[in-house]
Order: structure tokens, then C-alpha cells, then sequence
């Protein structure tokens, strides 16, 4: 009877074990998830678009997993290759794959060793992640970006304890904003680059007050008490643009049309005419996105403008 009774208490014990272990495995996960979920509500409810709308893109990341994908897809290809010139035909006469001058293994499978239904279905997959991985990089990469650094506040509560250096190199994209393609031009990406290291200066003058700070505070304390600052880099750079945008423009008005007033011969009106011409077209072609139909369009508004200044001091 006591045998019997020891077998059963073996039993249950080895019954519920399993129970109880996935039991706590469950409560450590929730209580992980509550945890996650405390530290990312802020970022979530927050006002300022920077935060609702900043992401991490992982660069680094999604180029090493296109690489990984590449390599095996060429080990792939170079089968392929091999078993279609074990075949011997003939080239086209085109040869546009210049298959006249491919190198041929020494020992070349033949294609009823390579091209098996295990092959063909790994080959599928893999250009499958592969397309779908470049052109969702491409889009990633397209996107508005801007600096870790922007967002102190989000900064100083990242659990990786990152230097102002880091975060003023971390690129975070904008999910709510149009790419990139039409407002990334040349002005508008040295402003945003100067203002990077201005905040990134004003970030490590600041860093040592700060750390100061957080050896005194709790992080829950530091995190109430902490001011929340925003630097919306994009938005200054575009404000400051469309400023010296139209400062260029007036002064290419202003400036031909002061000089011809004061000039008394022909030749002196074409040569003046003739350098704003040339010097706006530049400046359009290289400050701007614009397209050459529209840097053209330009330039000849532009120049008949001027030649209503000319035509009116050569009527006077």
C-alpha cells in the first residue's frame, strides 16, 4: 500500500511539474510585458510627432541580412550557371550574358544534378526575401530622417545608456512625413547637418549635468523631473530654406536691375545679363531638386525677365 502511494505521489509530482514551470514562464512574460508596456506609453501618447512617429530603421541590420541572402543566392546562381554551360550550345549572336567567355568549372554539374525540386523551391524562397528585402529597404531609406539627438527626452530614457556621440549619429525615420526624393536637396541637407552638430554640441555640454543628475534621482524620479525637449531639425532646415530661397531670389531681381540702372552701354547690359544668367541656372541646378525640363523652364523665365530690364534702359 505505501509502494502504491509513493507511485502515485511520483505521478502527480511529475504531472504537475511541467504545469507549474509553464506557469511561471507565463507570469515572468506578463510581468515583462507590464514593464514594456510602462516604459512605452509615454512614447506612445506623447504631443510631439518626433516621438509618436520616430523609429528606429536598423541600417546596419537589414544591409547584413541582404548581404547573407545575396551570398547564398549566389552560391545558387553559380550552379545554374555552371549546368547551362555543361550543355555546350552555341551563343547567340548578340551574346548580351557574354556566356562566350564565362568561365567553366573543371567538373560541371550536369542539370539533372543540380535542378532538383529542393533547389528550385530554395531558389524561389530566397529571391522571394531577397526582392522583398530590397525594395522595403529602399522605401526605409527613402524616408524622412532625423537624429536621436533631436529628441533628448526620448534619448536619455533609452536603457542602452548611449554617449551624445551615438545618439547624434543614431538616425531614426519619420512615418508620417513624404520621402525624401523632392525635399533632400543640397541647401536643405547642409542646414539640417549644421544644426545636427549644433544640437549635438549643446547635447555633450549638457551631458555632464546630466549625469550628475541621474546619480542623485531614481529613474522614475528623473524621468518625472525630466524637461522634455524637442529639436525638430527638419522643420528648422525647411523654414530656413524657403528664408534664403527667397533672399536668392530677390536679390537675382534686385541686384541685375540696380546694375543696368547705372550702366550706359550695350555691351556692359549683355555681359551683366549674360553672368545672371548663367549663375542662376547654376545655383538652381545645384541648391534644388529641380529636374533639367525645370532648371530650363527657369533659366528662361528668368532671362526674360532680364530682357525686359534691357529693353526698357535701351528704350530710355
Amino acid at each position: 500500500m505505501m509502494a502504491e502511494a509513493a507511485d502515485g505521489d511520483d505521478s502527480y509530482s511529475k504531472s504537475t511539474g511541467p504545469n507549474v514551470q509553464d506557469d511561471s514562464n507565463i507570469r515572468i512574460e506578463s510581468s515583462e510585458t507590464a514593464r514594456l508596456f510602462r516604459s512605452l506609453w509615454s512614447n506612445i501618447t506623447d504631443d510631439n510627432a518626433l516621438t509618436l512617429y520616430g523609429f528606429r530603421r536598423f541600417r546596419t541590420t537589414h544591409l547584413l541580412n541582404l548581404r547573407l541572402l545575396e551570398t547564398e543566392i549566389d552560391k545558387l546562381d553559380h550552379q545554374v550557371y555552371q549546368a547551362g554551360l555543361s550543355l555546350g550550345l552555341p551563343t547567340t549572336s548578340g551574346d548580351k550574358l557574354g556566356l562566350k567567355h564565362s568561365k567553366r568549372d573543371r567538373h560541371a554539374p550536369s542539370p539533372e544534378a543540380v535542378l532538383n525540386p529542393q533547389l528550385v523551391s530554395k531558389l524561389r524562397q530566397l529571391l522571394k526575401e531577397y526582392d522583398e528585402g530590397l525594395v522595403s529597404f529602399n522605401q526605409i531609406m527613402m524616408m524622412e530622417t532625423f537624429a536621436l539627438a533631436d529628441n533628448s527626452w526620448q534619448a536619455s530614457l533609452r536603457s542602452d545608456n548611449q554617449n551624445p556621440y551615438e545618439m547624434y549619429k543614431t538616425r531614426l525615420v519619420r512615418v508620417d512625413t513624404v520621402s525624401r526624393s523632392r525635399s533632400g536637396d543640397l541647401l536643405r541637407r547642409s542646414l539640417r547637418k549644421y544644426l545636427r552638430a549644433f544640437w549635438f554640441f549643446i547635447r555633450f555640454r549638457g551631458q555632464h549635468a546630466y549625469q550628475k543628475r541621474s546619480a542623485y534621482f531614481s529613474p522614475t524620479e528623473l524621468e518625472s523631473n525630466l524637461k522634455r525637449s524637442y529639436q525638430n531639425t527638419s522643420r528648422l532646415a525647411d523654414i530656413i530654406t524657403r528664408f534664403l530661397i527667397a533672399l536668392i531670389a530677390g536679390a537675382f531681381l534686385v541686384t541685375p536691375l540696380a546694375i543696368l540702372s547705372h550702366q550706359s552701354t550695350v555691351i556692359a547690359h549683355l555681359v551683366t545679363i549674360s553672368v545672371c544668367i548663367v549663375l542662376f541656372s547654376l545655383l538652381v541646378s545645384l541648391l534644388t531638386r529641380a529636374s533639367n525640363e525645370e532648371t530650363m523652364v527657369a533659366s528662361a523665365a528668368y532671362a526674360a525677365v532680364l530682357s525686359v530690364f534691357f529693353s526698357n534702359n535701351s528704350g530710355s
